[in-house]
């Protein structure tokens, strides 16, 4: 295919590497104005936050006009593969992020959703870039519609996980503090008591208690696994890009198969150690059966190992214990605003889902496959997705569900967004197999 405007495509990734600093710089100015206010007690740092709002502005209407310069340049709307769609899933959620910004001016909240921006982003680019041509199936006026309107929905869904998570942040911090104070306390009335001749405060402030003892047992390993999954993607993001920019491929099958990571699991037909070795280890070391998907197989093994490492490295070096305790331990935001802007964000991303993920596309597949709907993994784990919100909105509007229940259903549904977009796209085949990418 020859593209229509080479110049534009070429703007295009430039105006994108300008969004991605510009969200850089957003992201370090969030932080340093958030904890320099809390170090000096409010008196210094009061403008950076909002620094990082006008630089995160400007990343957005970079990321705009990239967007635009690759629909003008390619002549087609840049969302039919992964790379496109990662990157347009990346700028609704900046976009969502200053539409409750504008509304409740919570700074902290873009301490947490810039680098999820951030870290879509850099995931896009693990994707090739190239404009390819579309296929039968993409060359319709619902392509926009569908996809564009589901990432927008999934932009509130980022920001209300990030508030969520934010929430569930600040409350387990407000317990760990209240629980130190009364143990503190408890330890000067032991060493007071032998002198007053009074009885050690046993089962001081039960209400505590009560109130996290889930938490204690399910709900801080939750947390450590959400930071874990986060780094899964983080660790890999950085991984594949440097394997994959650095020239490196392993070539399998005379040609169909091409790994940009060292091949560990081996596609259906090869041999073990056809490939030489690295630091010893046989290349691949072991091949999949017909039917596996062996290269999407090592990229899930080197997510895995890769997350470990560095939850391990951080749980042991930097947080020096869990790593949800250390950040709960430097979220200051009001519990109750976060909760009500998650539930915003929800409320305001349900609707746009529901028309561009499930509605649009019910319509599509039936102009283009002749039914409604196939049960397509993909289809499948978005409309699981679609009930996971409906819970959340159902439970939060008539049963009054709100605090951690809530958050956790935002940070589920998140999750499995997550997962719809990359774990059905690399491990699965379905008929959107064709958005799936080069690993």
């Amino acid at each position: 295919m020859t593209p229509a405007n080479q110049f534009l495509l070429d703007a295009a990734q430039w105006l994108l590497l300008g969004a991605f600093a510009s969200y850089l710089v957003a992201f370090l100015l969030y932080v340093s104005g958030t904890l320099g206010r809390r170090i000096s007690g409010g008196t210094r740092f009061t403008r950076t936050p909002g620094h990082g709002t006008v630089a995160n502005v400007i990343g957005v209407v970079l990321h705009g006009l990239a967007i635009l310069a690759r629909w003008q340049g390619s002549g087609f709307w840049p969302t039919s593969n992964m790379y496109e769609f990662i990157g347009f899933m990346a700028f609704s959620s900046m976009v969502a992020f200053l539409v409750l910004h504008g509304m409740y001016r919570l700074y902290v909240l873009g301490a947490l959703v810039t680098p999820v921006t951030i870290a879509l982003l850099a995931y896009s680019y693990v994707f090739p870039p190239e404009v390819t041509p579309l296929i039968p199936a993409l060359q319709s006026y619902w392509l926009p519609l569908h996809v564009s309107l589901a990432a927008l929905g999934e932009g509130f869904f980022a920001v209300a996980f990030g508030a969520a998570l934010l929430y569930l942040l600040r409350v387990r911090g407000m317990e760990i503090a209240q629980a130190r104070a009364v143990s503190e306390a408890a330890a000067g009335m032991e060493t007071a008591a032998p002198m007053a001749g009074a009885a050690p405060m046993a089962g001081a402030a039960p209400g505590v208690a009560a109130e996290s003892r889930w938490e204690r047992i399910w709900g801080v390993r939750l947390l450590e696994i959400v930071f874990y999954l986060i780094l899964v993607l983080l660790g890999f993001t950085v991984l594949a890009l440097f394997f994959r920019y650095a020239g490196f491929q392993w070539i399998f099958n005379n040609g169909m198969t091409t790994y940009h990571l060292p091949p560990i699991i081996g596609p259906y037909g090869a041999e073990v150690g056809e490939k030489g070795t690295i630091l010893g280890i046989p290349l691949p070391t072991v091949v999949v059966p017909f039917g596996w998907r062996g290269k999407h197989l090592n990229t899930l093994l080197y997510s895995v190992v890769i997350g470990a490492f560095l939850y391990g490295f951080i749980r042991r070096f930097v947080a020096r214990g869990r790593i949800g305790d250390a950040l709960a331990l430097r979220v200051t935001a009001d519990p109750e605003l976060l909760d009500e802007i998650s539930y915003r964000a929800v409320a305001i991303g349900y609707p746009i889902f529901t028309l561009g993920g499930l509605i649009f596309a019910m319509i599509w597949a039936k102009e283009a496959w002749g039914r409604y709907w196939f049960w397509d993994p993909k289809e499948t784990w978005a409309f699981i997705a679609w009930l996971v919100y409906s819970a959340y909105l159902h439970f939060r509007i008539t049963h009054g569900w709100e605090g951690r229940r809530s958050a956790w259903l935002a940070v589920l549904g998140f999750g499995v967004i997550l997962f719809t977009l990359v774990g059905v796209n690399l491990l699965i085949v379905g008929l959107h197999s064709y958005a799936g990418g080069d690993l």
